[in-house]
């Protein structure tokens, strides 16, 4: 496995508010980075970014499942576990994605992929009752 991707799989294990100095070691000045919620470009915005994420969250880890790896480029499967007292109950929700990066030296894009309402929507009381009624509907 490439060291960069071992680096970032490390990393990303235990993130925290703490943490997010480290990510000079892993991202390029001109990552990119985008999810379900967000573009963000540049390490200082990236930076940012993160900080403001992690500003209430209990803790935040990711268990890495797979990695698919060539030149420059690496497919990562996690699980990520984390805590908000905000959204259901300060109990631990948990989320399957996927992360796309490229890389040189440093990585030069990111991008997750996960279920935007089983991380968020599905927590928050009002939405999590009309999403049980959709996803019954649904599956009929």
């Amino acid at each position: 496995m490439n060291i960069l991707v071992e680096k970032f799989c490390n990393y990303y294990k235990e993130f925290s508010q703490e943490s997010i100095s480290g990510l000079d070691e892993i991202y390029h000045q001109t990552i990119i980075l985008q999810d379900p919620f967000s573009k963000v470009e540049g390490l200082t915005n990236v930076k940012a970014h993160f900080s403001k994420m992690m500003q209430n969250v209990s803790y935040c880890r990711f268990d890495i499942i797979d990695i698919v790896s060539n030149d420059g480029q690496a497919l990562i499967t996690w699980t990520m576990r984390f805590a908000h007292p905000k959204l259901n109950n300060h109990q631990e929700i948990i989320v399957d994605g996927v992360s796309d990066i490229k890389f040189n030296e440093r990585i030069t894009h990111h991008r997750d992929y996960f279920d935007v309402g089983s991380m968020f929507y599905e927590h928050v009381p009002v939405l999590k009752s009309i999403i049980k009624i959709l996803k019954k509907r649904l599956s009929v």
